[in-house]
């Protein structure tokens, strides 16, 4: 028989060496950065057209959402904001408790995670109108955490905050000690105690407590390992965390299980979703996980992921989808009924104003996103026909988006917008609506005339402005009608005609010397002068496939040539008081204080029809 070579036997055992060692390589990092999607799939080719060069990536918006701005940071005008002056504003959390919506987040004067700190909170009856911010835990204490609120099977709402045990700068790794109180039902704040890691430091642990139902909320808080999973890494649970923190390969830098959420799937499998898309799942109710994955078509960022079981029994993932996982824009939702499969991207929030303040971590873009999670409400806020979304733009402001339920991915047809069975407010139905602290949208009563409601858009933001669009059926040729009347001619309003990736196929623009403006592609024509306090009466003919673009204004008719393009599909009428803007970041406020403009800008808009 003849002999195997030496050189041959050695080569096939380094073969066989390497075989085992790709093997076990294979066996510890394969299922994490391989996994096929059998935990969470996301069908639908909306984010290969994701283009991060513009605030809302192009993509299509999800119809009917209200932007609401909440907290509007301000050096200049503190009391129209905290009190305080301070600019960094994030780590927020949402709860329904007696009728109201609670909002909770986390302050400092300009730099994440360094002190002074404090932990604000504020209630609303219908997510539109707020208090004032106010302290939630006592300053000298409260440093920020992943959660907030809990609601108990005994009825009890307790609020939490990490503690701060350094007189420096916190880490993630030190928030081991979780302060708690209780929200009684007349809104009132109780005492605080220590929830977790009593010490001699810390307020008297919850056990001393003379309320024997708050000692049973509490106790059931401490139970409940998805709750405390929230917290970065576990890191309050001991040896009932993860296993999975420490045997998981981090992802860029981001170790696994860092702003963890959780839903509850119709098969009763328990899914978490930690910041990068790290997915695992749980049978028995959170005390064992799967080996995390990371679902190739779930394109999560370095900012959060968001999913929840919505009122009417559907299910949504809201997160930043960039494929570098870097951008914190635009604010997407996916939608499914399963709690696995998900489809329709759609834009949550895609308008990007300027940070106007700088500091330590402050990302740009709009992170950090929560909704109410499924321990964090006793059912009985009013808006029944929602779900809500928190979450902070560039750090540095807080704002809400209302989401109608149920979930609509497409535009109905546009019948006539008068407005008048409309209850004043910002809630519009059929409208899309980005309304800043102080440039807000709203149905008003028409003043001077109390029998007629239109919508108002009123701004006195220097830095931002408000918007309101009104989506369609995608289609080749429309005729718009509206009317605008404004309150001054010094200030300038947009009405744009779109594309379905929101490019203006359209312009009128308000111009602040007193005349009115229109601008398709490299035409222009001027529609004539305008006045204050008078309607003006708009109707526009626009077709991708037309020579030209009609448009009457009074008693004038202007026509716009356009060049031929059957490929773009009209979707979006816009009405904006201020220019277009991109991705430009910062506005230091270097040469003007950051407060309201002494004039607000003020247009009425009514009549509204799209054919």
């Amino acid at each position: 028989m003849k002999k195997t070579n030496p050189h041959t036997l050695h080569l096939l055992r380094m073969l066989a060496l390497a075989f085992v060692l790709l093997g076990n390589v294979a066996n510890a990092y394969g299922r994490i950065f391989f996994q096929s999607d059998t935990v969470i799939q996301v069908a639908g080719n909306e984010p290969k057209k994701l283009n991060l060069e513009k605030p809302d990536g192009e993509l299509p918006p999800l119809p009917e959402v209200q932007n609401i701005e909440l907290l509007r940071t301000t050096r200049d005008a503190a009391e129209l904001a905290d009190g305080d002056g301070w600019t960094y504003a994030h780590h927020m959390d949402l709860a329904e408790w007696r009728g109201r919506m609670y909002a909770a987040w986390n302050m400092t004067v300009k730099d994440e995670d360094v002190p002074p700190s404090k932990v604000v909170y504020a209630t609303s009856q219908n997510g539109v109108d707020w208090s004032k911010p106010a302290d939630f835990f006592p300053r000298n204490l409260a440093w920020p955490g992943r959660f907030y609120f809990y609601h108990t099977k005994n009825d009890r709402m307790l609020a939490f905050c990490a503690a701060n045990v350094s007189a420096g700068n916190v880490s993630e790794s030190q928030k081991k000690v979780l302060l708690v109180r209780e929200i009684k039902s007349d809104h009132k704040l109780g005492e605080v105690f220590t929830l977790i890691t009593p010490s001699d430091k810390m307020p008297p642990y919850f056990e001393k407590s003379t309320d024997q139902g708050f000692i049973e909320a509490c106790r059931e808080a401490v139970n409940n390992n998805m709750l405390l999973e929230q917290q970065d890494y576990g890191m309050l649970l001991g040896d009932r965390k993860m296993e999975w923190h420490e045997k998981t390969p981090p992802l860029k830098g981001w170790k696994f299980g860092k702003a963890f959420c959780f839903y509850e799937r119709p098969d009763h499998q328990w899914v978490g979703i930690s910041k990068m898309g790290f997915v695992t799942t749980s049978g028995d109710g959170g005390k064992t996980w799967t080996e995390p994955v990371l679902p190739p078509t779930l394109i999560a960022g370095s900012a959060k992921v968001w999913g929840q079981r919505t009122r009417d029994g559907q299910y949504l993932l809201n997160y930043n989808p960039d494929p570098k996982r870097a951008k914190r824009f635009p604010l997407v939702v996916v939608s499914g009924s399963d709690g696995v499969h998900f489809k329709d991207t759609r834009v949550v929030h895609g308008e990007y104003p300027p940070r106007r303040y700088p500091g330590k971590y402050k990302d740009f873009g709009f992170q950090y996103v929560r909704g109410v999670a499924a321990w964090s409400s006793d059912s009985t806020f009013a808006d029944k026909a929602s779900t809500w979304l928190i979450y902070s733009v560039h750090k540095e402001d807080i704002w809400l988006s209302r989401i109608p339920l149920p979930l609509k991915t497409n535009a109905a047809p546009c019948p006539m917008d008068d407005f008048q069975s409309t209850k004043p407010g910002v809630f519009v139905a059929g409208w899309n609506i980005y309304s800043p602290k102080w440039a807000p949208v709203r149905v008003v009563d028409e003043p001077g005339n109390s029998g007629n409601r239109c919508l108002e858009l009123r701004d006195a933001d220097p830095t931002d402005y408000a918007r309101a669009m009104r989506l369609f059926p995608t289609a080749n040729v429309i005729t718009a009608e509206f009317q605008i009347k404004p309150e001054q001619t010094d200030k300038r309003l947009d009405v744009e005609i779109q594309d379905e990736e929101g490019k203006p196929f359209l312009t009128l623009t308000f111009v602040p010397d007193g005349t009115i403006n229109a601008v398709s592609g490299k035409h222009e024509a001027s529609l004539g002068n305008y006045e204050p306090n008078k309607w003006q009466p708009f109707k526009v003919t626009v077709g991708s496939n037309k020579k030209s673009i009609q448009i009457y204004c009074s008693n004038k008719q202007v026509e716009i040539p356009y060049r031929k393009s059957s490929k773009t599909k009209l979707q979006r009428l816009v009405f904006r008081t201020g220019a277009p803007r991109g991705l430009g970041d910062t506005d230091l406020l270097q040469d003007r204080k950051d407060q309201p403009d002494e004039k607000a800008a003020v247009y009425y808009i009514d009549n509204v029809s799209i054919k």
